[in-house]
């Protein structure tokens, strides 16, 4: 939740597009439309049998076709939340350049300037401050932000957004 606020922050303050991705059976498009009744513009849920039962690395893979199939543009953000059980977060960074794509972890703060993104980031015994050039991935900490409510608006509209699901013949092509 508070790396969608985060997004939908810099959705209010420069007119982007939010776009929320989930992975799960298809009872979860009914979170994607919650998120996108808080102001997502855009739900991808990707599901199919044949992610049933995915370990870390193969859901970092799916996720990142997913990515990959909604493209990546220059000055697009990743953004994850905190909490995970695996190390799927970091696999799904944009690979768009020779060198490895930026990866910030622990975002207590994030300032974007135009392909710059400032990221006060938690550390155990205080801050750090990074500057990385987009495209990039960040998660985010429970302490950036509070997420907000759907809105009764937004809970009408949502249902007029849309909601895509990426299933296997979908992804099976993309990196």
């Amino acid at each position: 939740m508070n790396a969608v606020e985060a997004a939908l922050k810099l959705k209010d303050a420069t007119g982007c597009k939010v776009i929320v991705i989930t992975m799960g059976p298809p009872p979860a498009a009914g979170m994607l439309r919650e998120l996108m009744a808080m102001g997502a513009d855009e739900g991808v849920l990707v599901s199919a049998r044949e992610f049933g039962g995915s370990d870390t690395y193969a859901t970092s893979q799916i996720l990142a076709a997913a990515i990959s199939t909604i493209g990546v543009e220059d000055d697009d953000i990743v953004m994850c939340g905190r909490q995970a059980i695996d190390a799927t977060r970091p696999r799904l960074a944009p690979d768009r350049r020779e060198a490895a794509p930026a990866q910030v972890t622990y975002a207590a703060d994030i300032q974007k300037d135009g392909n710059t993104i400032t990221v006060k980031r938690m550390l155990e015994d205080g801050y750090m401050t990074i500057k990385v050039q987009t495209p990039c991935l960040i998660t985010c900490i429970k302490e950036l932000n509070e997420p907000r409510y759907m809105s009764i608006g937004g809970i009408y509209e949502t249902y007029s957004k849309p909601l895509a699901t990426y299933d296997y013949e979908k992804l099976k092509d993309h990196p």
